[in-house]
């Protein structure tokens, strides 16, 4: 369960090299995902399945190291799409249709994954937003195993509260200070109350469906717009 609990894939990097201290991660598919019934080439229409599958798992992927395997990810991207054209006269209107519409979802996820990541995170701007998320836990080495759960509340609530009004630079920030949250706990975890630990697995459950739900919304809107 820790290693599911994991950040958003779409991480962005720290502007300065200066250390941040204490004291200062619905349906996924963006489409319509129904098995259709289609006449022709049924080699074809598998290895359609197989990719929009594939393009699937890759848009709604929890995985901090997207950007050093996007080279292989683009590669492997050219290889299927490569294989399935060799076929695609043998596939019905809606199957090209669907082909089109998986490839237009991953060329919007690797769009938005290298938006994203080429904005560095300020450090002025993370001290903010750890005092906003955090309030008195702000200073991270002050959370004890006493008070780790209040502090997680504290997080949460402030997400529940202003997630609405969030873009994706405030999500950005959000995770930053996520992360920063479970470090200090992974620091603290052996002292951690077995009741307290269970209810900081359901906070971290809750915020990372949160999270994945705003990019799964961001990427329904970027293939639309295209």
């Amino acid at each position: 369960m820790a290693t599911a609990l994991s950040a958003c894939e779409t991480r962005r990097t720290i502007a300065t090299e200066e250390a941040i201290t204490a004291s200062t991660g619905a349906d996924q598919s963006g489409s319509r995902d129904t098995i259709l019934v289609i006449r022709g080439n049924t080699s074809a229409v598998k290895e359609l399945k197989k990719f929009k599958d594939w393009v699937n798992q890759k848009a709604s992927k929890v995985d901090s190291a997207t950007n050093e395997n996007l080279p292989e990810i683009q590669a492997e991207f050219k290889r299927k799409t490569a294989h399935l054209e060799k076929g695609l006269d043998s596939l019905s209107k809606d199957a090209k249709a669907e082909y089109l519409e998986a490839k237009a979802k991953y060329k919007a996820w690797e769009a938005q994954n290298k938006e994203r990541t080429s904005k560095p995170l300020q450090a002025a701007e993370i001290k903010k937003r750890q005092k906003q998320l955090l309030g008195e836990y702000q200073n991270l080495n002050k959370i004890n195993a006493t008070n780790v759960r209040e502090a997680y509340l504290v997080f949460m609530g402030m997400v529940r509260a202003k997630k609405r009004n969030w873009d994706q630079n405030d999500w950005d920030y959000t995770d930053y200070v996520y992360r920063q949250l479970n470090d200090r706990k992974q620091e603290i975890t052996t002292s951690i109350s077995a009741s307290d630990e269970l209810k900081i697995k359901s906070l971290q459950a809750e915020y990372l469906a949160l999270e994945a739900g705003k990019d799964a919304k961001d990427l329904i809107k970027a293939v639309r717009s295209k």
